[in-house]
């Protein structure tokens, strides 16, 4: 895969190359041959200048062209004895410069050239001289004491004249179909280093890759650079992470719901077996013991269904318009006498305005307090307290739990909100039950778009802070 990807580099860099190249290559040819045509043929105008001082010596003689009009002779003998005399600058150059006398075909396109001149009058229409019907003639103004007096008209040459003019402009095609070369090979070596530093990256990603799907989660790998082929190096480390994360999650969350369901089981076993081999009487107090486990098994499986409902998106509230005041009021009396039973002082400041209501499903709220009151009841020490604050500030309800010892240290209050996260290392479901009330917690409070965070209490122990909106109906 990486070679084909290489090679599919390489291949769009040299087509890219070449065809760039192959381009600069063209239009360079026709933009030289365009401007030193152009220059050359600015010369031969420039050998013009004979014919026009003598077409103003007429004009100053006669005070008009018209013997010029139609008099091709005279017209023939003025444009030859121009030729003549650039023929003959021609010779004397060649001579001074120990050069050839200008080749034959010089003289036959600067003929051609010659004859091809036309005189007009200022409107352009012809005085004298053949004009080549579909001819795009260039003008050239012939001015007389500030007057325009006619034109000279002149079809620009198409190719050189001159041997030398065609030598200097194969050479300068040479030089750039040279240049050219040059740049394609120097091109094509730092392609084949900008695509080696390019595909080095995605073959340690592939690789990687691989490796995370045979299970291997640890790989990572070293980003070599701060553009986005790094940036996407440090994303697969950040995703290997995550895997990692889950991977072990899920390990953790089947060893540790097998051993919350095996405890109660293992219980209720142990019980029967007993009564049936007649160890312990079937007596009430024995039934109700098994009754206990049974209803432990049973919240335990009731909140992992809420927790799948919540991961699928299926658990449903039916809101409603409902007084919390009341409610908190409820839940509270249900607990007073328990927390007083363990030795747990008890205070509630309920400052919530009677009339206040929220949005929400009344059991899904009454599970989500009970959720808190229970936690302070299980996890705090006797002797201890729990303090229950309740207020209204900036449209929202805020109900704080706070509990005496033991605390939960600050690297790991982050986690309790986690599923069958528990701070102590027992297992033991009487002193801290699953793991999964908080985590039911956070579900319940952010389907009511409200927060809950905690954080170490002065006293010692846990606050949570719980915080919905109020309705505004």
């Amino acid at each position: 895969m990486i070679k084909s990807i290489k090679f599919k580099l390489w291949l769009t860099f040299l087509i890219t190359l070449v065809l760039s190249t192959t381009a600069m290559l063209l239009l360079s040819h026709a933009s030289v041959k365009k401007g030193f045509l152009d220059y050359v043929t600015q010369q031969a105008i420039d050998r013009l200048q004979n014919l026009e001082i003598s077409v103003l010596e007429i004009y100053e003689r006669e005070n008009s062209l018209e013997p010029l009009r139609d008099n091709n002779r005279l017209w023939l003998r003025l444009k030859y004895r121009t030729f003549r005399e650039f023929i003959e600058q021609q010779t004397r150059e060649a001579i001074s410069n120990n050069q050839p006398p200008p080749h034959p075909s010089v003289k036959a396109q600067e003929r051609v050239f010659i004859d091809q001149l036309i005189l007009t009058d200022p409107t352009k229409k012809l005085i004298v001289g053949n004009a080549f019907k579909n001819a795009e003639y260039s003008w050239r103004e012939l001015i007389y004491e500030d007057q325009l007096i006619g034109y000279l008209g002149y079809i620009k040459p198409k190719d050189f004249m001159r041997s030398v003019d065609k030598l200097f402009v194969s050479q300068q095609l040479k030089v750039f179909a040279l240049f050219s070369l040059a740049i394609v090979a120097a091109s094509f070596a730092v392609s084949m280093l900008v695509s080696r530093w390019l595909v080095k990256p995605l073959g340690d990603l592939t690789k990687g890759a691989r490796q995370i799907a045979d299970g291997d989660f640890s790989v990572r790998i070293q980003p070599n650079s701060t553009d986005e082929l790094g940036m996407l190096c440090n994303n697969f480390n950040e995703l290997a992470k995550t895997l990692s994360a889950n991977e072990k999650a899920r390990k953790q969350w089947v060893a540790d719901i097998s051993h919350e369901m095996r405890t109660p089981l293992a219980v209720l076993k142990a019980q029967i077996e007993a009564m049936q081999d007649g160890i312990r009487p079937t007596t009430p107090e024995n039934l109700e013991l098994l009754k206990n486990k049974i209803d432990a098994l049973h919240n335990l499986i009731s909140d992992l269904y809420d927790l799948s409902l919540t991961d699928l998106g299926a658990m449903t509230y039916n809101k409603s318009l409902l007084c919390l005041y009341e409610l908190l009021e409820e839940i509270a009396d249900d607990y007073v006498h328990r927390l007083e039973e363990k030795g747990l002082a008890f205070q509630m400041t309920n400052s919530l305005d009677k009339n206040a209501g929220i949005y929400g499903d009344y059991d899904r709220l009454a599970q989500l307090l009970r959720n808190l009151f229970e936690n302070s009841y299980r996890y705090t020490d006797t002797p201890g307290q729990l303090t229950v604050t309740c207020c209204t500030t900036n449209k929202l309800v805020e109900i704080v739990f706070t509990d005496s010892a033991p605390g939960v240290p600050a690297d790991q209050i982050d986690k309790i909100f986690d599923r069958l996260y528990r701070v102590e290392n027992s297992r033991n479901r009487a002193t801290g039950g699953a793991g999964l009330g908080l985590s039911i917690c956070k579900n319940i409070v952010e389907a009511h778009s409200g927060t809950i965070t905690a954080k170490p209490a002065p006293s010692g122990g846990l606050a949570i802070t719980l915080r919905l909106p109020l309705s505004h109906s």
